[in-house]
């Protein structure tokens, strides 16, 4: 996967920051299925500070501090966290992913509320009505 990198200035020191840029499909799902609430897909709920963490976790590759560890990424000082996120959210902007899942989910719903027409199984004449005809009927159009 590419390595995209950046230099983030906090507190007086230049930091190089390193992140994937594409990240694999799992972890992507992963990362959604564990910030997003669909159970009103006309309200999705999002837990966007869960969402932040988890891209830091699985995108940075290079980082000043353990970005590997959950308890060490929640205690970045937010100032240093913001400039790393503002880079990460260019890559992996949340509402590409989102769109994403809402298109699949819908799609999956109006197959299920779709009302299917039944076909019959003998089709109907649409000559109109048939009348069979008599020898009375035939010997009287002989005269």
């Amino acid at each position: 996967m590419p390595i995209k990198k950046f230099v983030i200035e906090h507190e007086g020191l230049q930091h190089d920051i390193e992140f994937e840029d594409d990240l694999s499909f799992g972890d992507v799902e992963y990362m959604i299925q564990n910030t997003v609430d669909l159970t009103d897909v006309t309200k999705p709920k999002v837990k966007l500070q869960e969402f932040r963490v988890l891209l830091m976790l699985k995108a940075l590759r290079k980082a000043p501090f353990d970005h590997k560890n959950i308890a060490e990424v929640r205690k970045v000082p937010y100032s240093m966290a913001k400039k790393i996120i503002e880079e990460l959210q260019k890559a992996y902007p949340l509402s590409i992913f989102l769109g994403d899942w809402m298109t699949s989910f819908v799609g999956l719903e109006e197959e299920k509320s779709s009302v299917s027409e039944s076909t019959p199984s003998v089709q109907s004449n649409t000559d109109g009505p048939k009348t069979k005809s008599t020898n009375a009927q035939q010997s009287g159009s002989k005269n």
